[in-house]
């Protein structure tokens, strides 16, 4: 009786091969998660300075009269010295939730060429670094490899009077 031995091993180097294949795969699992968390975390603090442009927004309309004290010149944002008691509440809320995060927020003048009637047009931005180094951002310029959200808004400066010279009773604010 004659043993053939050619087999010998093959049940050893099918199981090798079936557990490389399975590390690999679970390699590219693991990999998957980490891209998943950190696009996670991309998109909370994105949802963060959109709520914080939001908020800013909401106080802007409050105090109509007083736009001008919200404006910022670009610079961080804890360092940031707006006119307004809101604005600089606001900054800090930005440089706490966003670690080293730039503001900028412009106050144009009502200028009917470029705005609606009776409105200001105000640009609201908040620039963060990108966690990690995440693959997010901005791709060039002054602001490159940072995050940011920007917000164009007109916000109305109608106000109603109670003159009884004027005939419309509603005039434009400042």
């Amino acid at each position: 009786m004659t043993i053939l031995y050619s087999q010998r091993g093959s049940m050893l180097l099918e199981c090798l091969i079936g557990i490389s294949i399975f590390s690999f795969g679970i390699l590219a699992v693991s990999a998957l998660q980490a891209n998943a968390m950190r696009h996670s975390v991309s998109s909370s603090s994105r949802t963060t300075a959109t709520q914080l442009i939001q908020r800013l927004d909401g106080e802007m309309r409050s105090q109509v009269s007083n736009l001008d004290n919200f404006a910022m010149a670009r610079t961080e944002c804890k360092s940031a010295a707006p006119g307004s008691d809101h604005a600089k509440k606001w900054a800090s809320a930005v440089d706490k939730n966003l670690n080293n995060a730039i503001c900028t927020v412009v106050v144009q003048k009502n200028v009917p060429a470029t705005s609606t009637p009776c409105s200001r047009q105000v640009t609201i931005s908040i620039n963060w670094p990108t966690p990690n180094g995440a693959k997010t951002g901005v791709a060039a310029g002054k602001n490159e490899g940072m995050n940011e959200a920007t917000t164009v808004i007109d916000i109305p400066t109608i106000l109603e009077t109670r003159d009884p010279l004027d005939t419309e009773h509603i005039r434009c604010g400042l």
